[in-house]
């Protein structure tokens, strides 16, 4: 278990190591200490909350604006945590905090399939979650301390790895129209607000709304499915007469016996 959580890490360690040196270097370019900066990812461990808190800090933000964003914006740890639950019935008790702060995006995405498949236990998921761990600190470290050997030009260029990581998130959850509704419409959403609205709260009441009409699309959208499937399905039902034949009758309680469809696949002779 142990080993296949190493190896199905490597990805992971991939992405987070330089992800994590752009953050330190981000950070250290905003002002924040060497301590502050790898502290935060000792107790945080989470990317995108922390290259917001670096552009709030940096913009004179306020604790609440970064309390508030933070939180929405790590919302998904809810539906994660509540997703990997079951799988982690038989695990000691006193081992699920230390797992379920251990989740993220990625490590959720990697070891979901495992879970399911039964290839996985709470070990896989200690191992897997902290060499993540180990290489986002680790890439936080790097670039807190080596950024100022990297030349001025190239620093200035990776302040686009903040949009760049949200763009590829939200790539990454589009996966159908109802996803892409949501996606325009909190933009659209987000960019009115800033008409009227300052600091991140534009931000903020765009997710709010965003996450309110996903909500009322999904509802809408499994009505309409429902309805369809009671709509003239059909259901197979076998002759008395001639078992097996695999007679259809229409569900369709309001039409007349002579109105429905007649028999499709009756006997054959």
């Amino acid at each position: 278990m142990v080993r296949r959580a190493f190896a199905d890490a490597l990805p992971i360690i991939i992405g987070y190591v330089p992800m994590g040196a752009a953050y330190g270097i981000l950070a250290r370019q905003s002002g924040i200490g060497l301590f502050p900066t790898v502290f935060m990812s000792l107790v945080v461990f989470a990317g995108a909350s922390q290259f917001i808190a670096v552009g709030l800090l940096a913009g004179g933000g306020t604790a609440l604006e970064l309390v508030a964003t933070t939180f929405f914006v790590n919302l998904r740890h809810l539906l994660m945590s509540a997703t990997l639950s079951p799988h982690y019935r038989n695990a000691p008790r006193a081992l699920l905090p230390f797992v379920a702060w251990g989740v993220t995006d990625e490590t959720f995405a990697i070891s979901i399939g495992r879970y399911v498949a039964g290839e996985a236990d709470h070990r896989y998921g200690l191992a897997l979650h902290y060499t993540a761990y180990a290489s986002w600190v680790s890439g936080t470290v790097l670039g807190a301390l080596a950024g100022s050997l990297i030349p001025p030009a190239l620093q200035s260029s990776l302040e686009f790895s903040l949009y760049a990581m949200f763009a590829g998130l939200v790539v990454h959850q589009v996966t159908d129209r109802l996803h892409l509704a949501v996606a325009a419409g909190s933009a659209i959403l987000c960019t009115a607000f800033s008409s009227f609205m300052g600091g991140t709260w534009p931000v903020i009441a765009a997710a709010v709304s965003g996450a309110t009409l996903g909500m009322l699309l999904e509802g809408l959208q499994g009505k309409q499915g429902k309805k369809g499937r009671q709509d003239g399905v059909p259901r197979q039902a076998s002759s008395p007469a001639h078992p097996g034949d695999g007679e259809v009758e229409w569900d369709r309680p309001d039409l007349e016996p002579e109105d429905r469809s007649p028999d499709l696949t009756g006997g054959t002779g």
